[in-house]
């Protein structure tokens, strides 16, 4: 396994991959006649409207906490490596308070340019806010050793957000953000300072893990317990405490990132060997069966099969101490603890989150990067195009909705591709393939060329 600069490719990989999927599941066609499961379980066809008594997961479910999991996994290698400098453990909190006010400012911007294009009489004017909002992004984001580049670029926003309000009448609202960033915000500074108190005691975590699931369990079942906590009702545009439930993906992630780094730095290293290969792929299995078994409501025939996959994997790789057997069986058990919630929350879903939810998916992602980790050790697979990608996610996260996607409207080559997707469930995957491989690739040349967005 190749770690350059603290960087593990396989967490870029599934971050890569993660991203990709996020970017296919926006743009597909949503009147194409695809199958439910090429959606949102809780947004199914032909309505798409919004339904929580809706049990199960797709693919499209896991997008989230793979990401979450992976910005976990990454907090070890960021933060011991400053504390490896000499820095002292208390000069990692503002460290984390400056990266939770760039992510959260971050959700504001995007919130609000989200919805100025409304106020806009012309397509073709909503088309140049965007870029222009990208470009202002791009300069305030990337990372540069001239800070006058990142001033313009706020700059540039601020005089945005001014001519929106003088010439458009658009309203800014501090309660418009982007829910997915803001929460990635607070689990970003939650889940690191979790880390910075438990870095050199793996149970302390768990221990605060299992706080954290007990607490979730509680206010599922008994609401009225927790009525003590204080309302965060004024700050919710900030901070909600519902938030908090996914540091169970993140700090799961945040083990395995210390199970790897850990492993990197051990002179002690034996080759991946043939049973262990073997047993990758059903650790992959097991993971791919969860988009049968909890989508299709096989819930006793999906836990029959994965305890079965889990009997398998320890019996292949019984004598083996690699690190990924260590986090596959660890993936193993969260996953059987999640799919048995799955009847006690009334089903799994992801909104609104359930503790099935949180600990299967943990799961899931466990056993997924233990697969990557055991073809980069293996095979030395790079997959440097989707590796590029992971490296850098707040850009690929925008780079479809604020520059390909205007230039392809303003050229009538998007309105185009949609209208050949109405009814149509090959162009409705040609156009989520098509706009999801042109972001992996303007992501790909910004990584190439070192041009990072801070994040």
């Amino acid at each position: 396994m190749k770690i350059t600069n603290q960087r593990i490719a396989s967490i870029d990989i599934m971050r890569g991959i993660t991203i990709a999927a996020m970017i296919l599941c926006a743009n597909i066609g949503f009147n194409s006649n695809l199958p439910a499961w090429m959606f949102h379980a809780q947004t199914p066809p032909p309505t798409y409207a919004f339904n929580p008594d809706v049990p199960g997961i797709t693919w499209v479910d896991l997008v989230f906490p793979f990401f979450l999991f992976a910005m976990g996994a990454a907090i070890p290698l960021s933060l011991r490596k400053r504390l490896e400098k000499g820095e002292r453990p208390h000069a990692l909190i503002p460290v984390l308070l400056k990266r939770w006010l760039i992510l959260a400012l971050f959700a504001i911007v995007l919130g609000n340019a989200y919805s100025a294009p409304g106020v806009l009489s012309q397509p073709w004017l909503s088309g140049i806010f965007k870029i222009m909002v990208w470009a202002g992004m791009f300069l305030s984001l990337v990372r540069t050793k001239y800070p006058l580049i990142n001033i313009s670029g706020v700059a540039l926003i601020l005089l945005i957000g001014v001519a929106m309000v003088k010439w458009a009448g658009f309203v800014p609202d501090k309660s418009n953000s982007d829910i997915i960033i803001l929460i990635l915000a607070n689990i970003a500074l939650w889940g690191g300072l979790i880390w910075i108190f438990t870095r050199n005691n793996i149970l302390a975590r768990w221990m605060v893990f299992l706080f954290i699931a007990a607490a979730k369990g509680v206010s599922s079942y008994w609401p009225d317990m927790l009525s003590f906590i204080p309302s965060t009702a004024s700050v919710g545009w900030l901070f909600q405490w519902s938030f908090m439930q996914y540091l169970l993906i993140a700090i799961t992630g945040s083990v395995v990132g210390d199970m790897v780094l850990a492993h990197s730095r051990s002179d002690k290293k034996e080759p991946v060997a043939d049973k262990e290969v073997y047993a990758g792929f059903i650790a992959l299995a097991a993971v791919v069966l969860q988009l049968w078994g909890l989508f299709a409501r096989e819930v006793t025939a999906d836990f029959i099969i994965s305890l079965f996959a889990a009997v398998v994997y320890f019996a292949l790789t019984f004598k083996s101490r690699s690190v990924t057997v260590k986090m596959a069986k660890m993936g193993f058990l969260l996953l059987l603890v999640g799919i048995a919630f799955d009847p006690i929350d009334g089903g799994i879903t992801k909104d609104y989150a359930n503790l099935s939810y949180l600990i299967t998916t943990s799961g899931m992602a466990t056993l997924f990067i233990s697969f990557l980790l055991m073809l980069e050790m293996r095979f030395g697979i790079k997959w440097g195009f989707v590796a590029g990608v992971g490296q850098n996610p707040m850009l690929a996260y925008t780079v479809t909705s604020f520059l390909i996607g205007p230039v392809l409207s303003m050229c009538a080559i998007y309105p185009f591709i949609s209208s050949l997707a109405e009814g149509s469930q090959f162009w409705g995957v040609a156009m989520g393939i098509i706009m999801t491989l042109l972001m992996m690739g303007a992501t790909w040349l910004s990584t190439r060329y070192k041009l990072f967005w801070k994040s």
